[in-house]
């Protein structure tokens, strides 16, 4: 991919246009425009005209009726990343066990920053619509599933969450910095976090941390993954879940160990 002498002048590398256009095409909420892209990446129309049509000849975008969308190569690419592999592959049967039990949703999750990326999500019978998709990403600290991968996480991984903006999402989310630390050691001490509508109004979730012994983190573990069951609020009762849920987290953890997990 060429750079012409106008984009030169742009003082970004081919790859760091790349990137920024699939991370903006990404996080839209649909299919994203031409001009859209353009004013949201603050590069020039031209530029990521041509950028865009190389990643749909390559399938990282494809070109819907209304604009660009994320291809399915990068699904396929994503398959082929060892640690989310042998992550899916393990906690899969469990999953499945749990949304046969429950009937409710089941989900999978990693933390990147402040944030955790959903790599895996079944639904039931009973399973209603969540602002959840695998491969979407919400704010760790108003999510069942963050709260508990950072109570077995290392310091900075929670003071990194804690300087980052923590918008109140709801009229229960936690955003003392003070009450959520609080949290977190409740989190340890039961191994088992709650998601009381703090991310979105009518929905909660109970979640356990999928740890690994052989980490370096707070007494000796630290979680690689995060699951949860999730449902209505009018319906679903998390603590009646919560021994499930915290099952087969452990049991994920002692099949997972390390440093298999990397291989």
């Amino acid at each position: 991919m060429r750079i012409s002498t106008d984009e030169a002048g742009e003082q970004r590398s081919v790859g760091d246009r790349l990137l920024l256009i699939l991370d903006t095409v990404a996080g839209a909420p649909g299919e994203i425009g031409l001009s859209e892209l353009a004013r949201q990446t603050g590069l020039k129309k031209a530029t990521v005209h041509r950028l865009a049509t190389d990643l749909v000849a390559h399938r990282m975008l494809e070109r819907g009726g209304y604009g660009y969308r994320l291809g399915l190569h990068l699904f396929e690419l994503g398959q082929h990343v060892p640690a989310s592999r042998r992550l899916r592959a393990t906690a899969l049967p469990h999953m499945s066990d749990l949304l046969i039990a429950t009937g409710e949703m089941v989900q999978l999750g990693v933390l990147d920053g402040a944030e955790i990326v959903y790599v895996e999500k079944l639904t039931g019978r009973h399973s209603i619509p969540a602002p959840s998709a695998v491969g979407s990403r919400l704010p760790a600290y108003c999510t069942g599933l963050g709260k508990a991968m950072l109570a077995f996480s290392e310091d900075s991984a929670v003071e990194r969450v804690l300087a980052a903006p923590m918008p109140a999402r709801t009229g229960t989310t936690i955003t003392d910095p003070a009450r959520f630390r609080r949290e977190l050691d409740r989190i340890r001490e039961t191994g088992v976090a709650y998601d009381r509508e703090e991310g979105t109004r009518g929905i909660v979730c109970v979640a356990s941390a999928i740890v690994v012994e052989s980490y370096v983190g707070r007494d000796g573990n630290r979680a690689v993954a995060g699951l949860s069951i999730t449902g209505p609020a009018q319906r679903l009762q998390p603590v009646r879940l919560e021994a499930a849920v915290r099952t087969a987290a452990l049991a994920i953890s002692r099949s997972l160990g390390f440093p298999s997990l990397a291989r």
